[in-house]
């Protein structure tokens, strides 16, 4: 079966940082199960074959196995939904399923986000509490929502007054002077900021944002 997965799957990344795997048509564009590239997914986990002596307990690849897979020629890749919004990882398609494993995290910039990754899997596997996916904060989720709802609007040929209408309520608006309400900027920068996130700036959200 591998095999026959194998020869189906592409074998180039696609540049906007996704794994080209064929969507399933009968899920919705929120269900469908996305693969990213390591290089623009900074929270990816790669396992390897575990080069200590196996102990008691040792996690085995077939704990996860049930979940999402996708297969490439050189790749094992697999989606653990049950990790929040799920957790990506990547086996070389040689470990066997009984196969006890290991996390390899390089020695580079991104490593802090891996580690921060395997944190969450670790806590899963041991029957604790996940955090959530710090990559992104509350207050940062709502401005995102908020951005896409504006720039959304604005396609649709809605003014700024009205979305901020929509955004701030109708009363707020009512009471401002509108050419100089701050909440005018508000929307201009919502707008602005949501175009360039729909244009690309969305891979940002799959890192962490570490001051040098």
């Amino acid at each position: 079966m591998q095999t026959a997965l194998a020869s189906r799957s592409p074998k180039r990344w696609r540049a906007a940082g996704g794994c080209d795997f064929a969507a399933r048509p009968r899920l919705t564009a929120g269900d469908q199960p996305i693969f990213w590239s390591e290089t623009a997914d900074t929270a990816i986990l790669r396992l390897a074959g575990n080069l200590a002596p196996a102990r008691e307990g040792a996690v085995t690849l077939r704990a996860f196995l049930a979940g999402e897979k996708r297969i490439t020629p050189d790749e094992l890749h697999l989606l653990l939904r049950e990790i929040g919004t799920g957790l990506h990882l990547v086996a070389d398609p040689a470990i066997r399923p009984d196969d006890p494993i290991s996390v390899a995290i390089a020695l580079d910039r991104d490593g802090l986000d891996r580690i921060a990754a395997l944190d969450r899997l670790l806590r899963h596997l041991a029957g604790y509490r996940v955090p959530p996916d710090q990559r992104m904060t509350a207050q940062q989720r709502r401005r995102l929502k908020a951005m896409l709802r504006a720039v959304d609007a604005r396609q649709h040929r809605a003014s700024q007054r009205e979305i901020a209408q929509v955004l701030f309520g109708v009363e707020r608006i009512a009471k401002e002077h509108w050419q100089s309400s701050p909440l005018r900027d508000t929307v201009r920068d919502l707008i602005r900021d949501g175009t360039a996130m729909i244009a690309g700036g969305y891979l940002k959200l799959l890192r962490f944002r570490r001051r040098l």
